[in-house]
């Protein structure tokens, strides 16, 4: 009777190792790729990461945290970066350029 008893705790014992394993030895499926975005989607991403940029040089400009040169010189990168943006979106017609 023990031995019957050994045999199902091993069984048990094996079991939950296979159940525990089983993912471990599954091959990793490959990586999927991203789509492209559309291009209006780059355009509108642009544009507004250079307004979030310029408020938050701005921010940092009454902070102290940027000179006035600095600050000049950053300000008109970033709207130059937007206007592109824009301009060019509206160039598409997809009515996001503002």
């Amino acid at each position: 009777m023990s031995f019957a008893i050994y045999l199902a705790g091993l069984l048990l014992i094996a079991a939950v190792a296979w159940a525990a394993a089983s993912p471990l030895l599954v091959p990793p499926s490959p990586p999927r790729a991203e789509p492209a975005p559309p291009r209006d989607e780059r355009w509108r991403k642009q544009k507004a990461e250079a307004l979030a940029a310029i408020k938050e040089a701005e921010f940092d400009f009454h902070l102290g945290k940027l000179s006035e040169t600095d600050y000049r010189q950053l300000r008109s990168r970033l709207e130059a970066e937007a206007l592109e943006a824009m301009g060019e979106l509206e160039r598409r017609g997809s009515g996001d350029a503002r």
